[in-house]
């Protein structure tokens, strides 16, 4: 199944936080559809916190439906006309401020059903990715999928920590082609921001510290080695050192929140 397909079965799920097996399959190799996932989730939660406007009518209403109680002849209404007159005659003011609300109402809750259809809903036209990008980075998008194929989480975290500086290795190499280091390191921040965090996450906490001590550790070098060859080509080549100084970046924050699951 593809990416549009699998966005419409979320869409139409009851709770797209428990998708079903197949759907499991294709969002542990989409980076792209586990963030849609995310956002879908994120907005399903928000709805009932929505703020519905007081009622102000509801005993006027109950009256006009129950009518006046028996026996209290002096504070009983007119009656209402034959049903052949009702027709021909127009709402009274309250019938009509009634109506109004009524109609509001309405229109807000389908106003709101329709801007999260809109926002949601897969277009038919994917957003335009320029050519370059999609054919420099299209090696390391393999080599993620086949990490993520993996079947031991712990091995699959340890073979991602390995792509990481595979990436970090080659994006030395790289520093005359400023374009594709600077994919290199969004690619790096990926990488180690989102996909090794959101595996270690799914961890049970007593698997953590054989694993995450070694991953955490190995992440702090990189960002020292990643720093210093920022501060060596800053005044030489400064956008090929502002592309070091993400990947140290992304290094630094991926390594204190490793530590942090570890002491949770």
């Amino acid at each position: 199944m593809n990416c549009t397909v699998i966005q419409r079965r979320l869409l139409s799920a009851e709770h797209p936080d428990q998708p079903a097996a197949d759907v499991r399959s294709h969002l542990n190799q989409c980076p792209a559809c586990r963030a849609w996932q995310r956002r879908l989730v994120q907005v399903e939660r928000q709805i009932p916190l929505l703020p519905v406007p007081p009622s102000t009518r509801r005993t006027e209403l109950l009256q006009r439906i129950l009518g006046p109680v028996p026996g209290d002849v002096a504070h009983q209404p007119i009656a209402e006309p034959p049903n052949h007159w009702r027709h021909t005659l127009a709402p009274g003011p309250k019938e009509r401020g009634l109506r109004k609300l009524s109609v509001a109402f309405a229109l807000a809750a389908s106003l709101l059903i329709v801007a999260l259809a809109c926002w949601f809903w897969p277009k038919d036209s994917p957003r335009p990715t320029p050519p370059v990008v999609v054919k420099q980075t299209h090696g390391l998008e393999q080599r993620l999928r086949k990490v993520l194929l993996v079947e031991k989480r712990q091995e699959r975290i340890r073979q991602l920590a390995g792509l990481a500086k595979e990436v970090h290795d080659e994006a030395r190499g790289l520093v005359d082609d400023t374009e594709k280091l600077s994919q290199w390191a969004e690619f790096y921040s990926r990488l180690v921001g989102e996909e090794l965090l959101e595996q270690a996450r799914q961890l049970p906490p007593g698997e953590r510290p054989a694993v995450l001590e070694e991953v955490a550790k190995g992440l702090g070098g990189t960002e020292s080695n990643a720093s210093r060859t920022a501060a060596s080509l800053e005044r030489s080549a400064p956008k090929s050192a502002a592309s070091f100084k993400q990947i140290a970046l992304a290094a630094r924050r991926s390594e204190r929140d490793l530590r942090a699951l570890l002491r949770g």
